[in-house]
């Protein structure tokens, strides 16, 4: 495949929520555009987030959202999130026909809970505005000579460009085709590339957490990750025990954070099931369930506070006779029994698979990326959008919200460079 190179489009790697934005704004300003995905359909990834009901973005001022992000990763962000907001997601979704809903945690969804509903209102706008869309096409590298970008190579061929939008994604999810080749173009080109670590991933933990505790939910504990001794990170919510350790929203939040203390040579995973309550009176708490449960065994209360499935294993070795019945339970048992419930140990951090995170932390440096334009400030007609930047935010809608804002922004500077010269 060989385009004419006297009227070259724009081409735009990649049909996610970063590319399609990006290809559906260039074209409505009247450019030419080409949209490349490796798939034989746009939007895989799309189709899988928020469990398959496309968690759109996240309500609120842009100002708070922006304020998740690491704060690098949100100044870079500012602009764009102004440019482009939730409200004008929202607004494209709803005018394609699909209403929305707001959940109490500020999580915006499609109303009737499907993203392919928000998948064909993309593809929608892509048609409306005339954009090409080239699907089963692999990108094999850009094409780069004398400082601009010149194209894109394909198995076909050379596809000729002098603008060319990546929004390949990240590493994450391979299987959806976001295998990392954005990151080697970008380090071809010239491009510094943070490492890639896994985020919003399921947490492994050693030696390994009871099998039978697999399936079994936590709810509203506080995660706490420590390094050498302190505490480095810690995130309030649920958690889900499984196979490779815990996942939920507390697990994934903290994942990045945990891989990075693993390649420091340390990192420890503590729960807190009673966030809301201090030592004393959870203590108090505990006294006052078994004086009224005087008859009871130690055990049975406490499956009565916490999951009852993981009970017996929670307080193995810990000293504590579950066994021993309230009106012969002493307050250093209690005491005993408090510290596991506000500080378990978990356990060292072990493998967080790259392949299972939502998204990838890592990629090209912000600092050679305009965050006014997403233009590269090494490859002139090169514009970078989406995860294939330095960015990952936190569950919620955030991390859609960054790919459509800087695909929005990148598409609207490529065609605007295409109608006038490109500086430098």
């Amino acid at each position: 495949m060989t385009e004419p190179s006297d009227n070259p489009p724009i081409l735009v790697i990649g049909a996610g929520a970063a590319g399609m934005i990006a290809a559906w704004r260039a074209a409505a300003l009247g450019a030419p555009v080409v949209l490349l995905e490796r798939n034989r359909k746009p939007g895989v990834k799309i189709l899988i987030s928020g469990g398959g009901r496309c968690n759109i973005t996240h309500a609120g001022d842009m100002e708070s959202l922006r304020g998740k992000f690491l704060p690098n990763e949100g100044r870079f962000l500012k602009a764009a999130f102004h440019r482009f907001t939730n409200r004008h997601i929202v607004q494209l979704v709803e005018e394609g026909g699909v209403p929305t809903s707001t959940r109490e945690d500020g999580r915006v969804f499609p109303e009737r809970g499907r993203a392919e509903d928000v998948l064909a209102v993309l593809t929608g706008l892509l048609r409306s505005a005339g954009v090409r869309m080239v699907t089963e096409t692999r990108v094999e590298g850009l094409v780069v000579a004398d400082g601009a970008v010149r194209g894109v190579a394909t198995a076909e061929g050379i596809i000729g460009a002098a603008h060319v939008v990546v929004a390949v994604g990240g590493a994450s999810y391979p299987k959806t085709g976001t295998t990392g080749d954005g990151y080697r173009w970008a380090a071809a080109a010239g491009h510094t590339v943070v490492p890639i670590r896994p985020a919003l991933a399921p947490i492994g933990v050693e030696p390994g957490l009871p099998a039978a505790w697999r399936g079994v939910a936590v709810r509203d504990g506080e995660l706490l990750l420590f390094h050498r001794g302190r505490k480095r990170h810690a995130w309030r919510g649920d958690i889900l025990f499984s196979h490779e350790g815990i996942t939920g929203p507390a697990a994934l939040e903290v994942s990045r954070e945990a891989a990075l203390a693993r390649e420091e040579g340390d990192g420890e995973l503590r729960f807190d099931f009673f966030p809301d309550m201090a030592h004393g009176d959870l203590d108090a708490a505990l006294q006052r369930a078994v004086e009224s449960q005087r008859g009871k065994m130690l055990g049975t209360v406490l499956e009565a506070m916490i999951p009852a499935r993981i009970v017996a294993g929670l307080f193995a070795g810990a000293g504590v006779e579950l066994s021993r019945r309230g009106h012969v339970l002493t307050r250093e048992d209690r005491r005993k029994a408090v510290g596991v419930l506000k500080e378990w140990r978990m356990g060292p951090v072990g493998t967080i698979v790259m392949e299972r995170g939502e998204v990838s932390a890592g990629g090209v440096a912000l600092d050679e990326v305009d965050p006014r334009t997403m233009r590269s400030r090494k490859v002139r007609g090169l514009y970078l959008c989406g995860e294939v930047l330095d960015i990952a935010g936190p569950v919620g809608g955030f991390n859609l919200q960054a790919a459509f804002s800087t695909g929005y922004v990148a598409g609207e500077t490529a065609a605007q460079d295409r109608s006038a010269p490109l500086p430098g």
